[in-house]
């Protein structure tokens, strides 16, 4: 029998395979996600306007009548009923400076896109109630499916989380976004941790999924051991094009990310990496979007979600 090249590796662990594979279909998730969101809008107005809301709605989102009454796409919950935020809350949830997010606040109150009163700032039921937020919506829903699918065909998703038996209505449009956004904004607030800069956090997250988005599912583990080796190497023009920021924006930020240990400047183009003090943020970091995952399945489970696009074809 003939021996093996002693350059062969034995063929990893499933349960490394699949955490790759999980972590993979996360990450393009939540980027994609970021850009549908995102629309035509500036980065950081759509980073703003996004925190706003999450925090306007937390009333209703903790509530399961206000839920009912206001998580149909019909509905949007009236402006009495939006928990006004603060600016500076909204900067410190973001790591950004208090003036950078004051001016953009009061611009796009002018613009219309939100509402700055005495007790802090508002995303009104007018602002959510377009035909081009209507169509985010439906393109986030149907985002979140095809991410569905995908865990489902690696078996990243428990059996617990099997579709539950439904009634045969439309799920509330509304109340799934607005679990998918609540599972969103927790992975990106992980990853702006990881930087302590918004723009730069949001580069990274590019530059990973670009890395590691054509590798065979078997090399994901070695991706893992070995990222600055074993990812594809992205260039900064490329990544500019999918960022759709100016591509001197993109190299500032990958120059700083080389400086803190997160990137790698090859011959060829880019590749992210990792300090070895990171270690273990990263690792909370992977064990947190598992959980996370657990509970998002589940609100989408009890919203019906998960029956619907299991019985109506894609």
């Amino acid at each position: 029998m003939l021996e093996p090249p002693a350059t062969s590796r034995p063929p990893a662990p499933l349960s490394a395979q699949r955490l790759g594979e999980e972590l993979r279909a996360s990450l393009a998730y939540v980027r994609d996600t970021i850009e549908i969101t995102r629309g035509e809008r500036d980065l950081l107005d759509a980073w703003i306007l996004t925190a706003a809301l999450d925090a306007n709605m937390a009333p209703v989102t903790r509530d399961p009548a206000l839920m009912e009454a206001y998580g149909r796409a019909a509905e949007s919950t009236p402006d009495d009923l939006r928990r006004p935020v603060s600016v500076n809350a909204v900067a410190q949830s973001l790591r950004l400076p208090f003036e950078t997010v004051r001016r953009r606040v009061l611009r796009l109150a002018r613009e219309g896109q939100c509402v700055v009163g005495p007790h802090g700032v508002v995303v009104p039921n007018s602002a959510v109630t377009t035909d081009l937020y209507l169509t985010e919506m439906r393109a986030r829903q149907a985002r979140a499916r095809r991410f569905h699918q995908d865990l489902k065909a690696i078996g990243a998703l428990p059996a617990e989380l099997a579709p539950a038996p439904t009634s045969g209505d439309e799920p509330p449009l509304r109340a799934m976004n607005w679990a998918l956004s609540e599972y969103v904004l927790r992975a990106c607030n992980d990853l702006i941790a990881l930087t302590d800069n918004l723009v730069a956090s949001r580069v990274l997250l590019e530059l990973v999924v670009s890395n590691i988005e054509t590798l065979p599912a078997e090399e994901l583990p070695d991706w893992a051991a070995d990222p600055s080796g074993v990812g594809r190497t992205a260039r900064t023009a490329a990544l500019a094009r999918s960022l759709r920021v100016p591509a001197e924006t993109v190299r500032r930020h990958l120059n700083g990310l080389e400086a803190q240990g997160y990137g790698l400047r090859r011959a060829d183009g880019w590749v992210a990496t990792a300090p070895a003090d990171a270690a273990p943020a990263l690792l909370a970091m992977a064990q947190a979007n598992r959980a996370n995952l657990k509970r998002l399945f589940a609100r989408l489970r009890a919203l019906g979600a998960l029956a619907a696009w299991e019985t109506v074809p894609a």
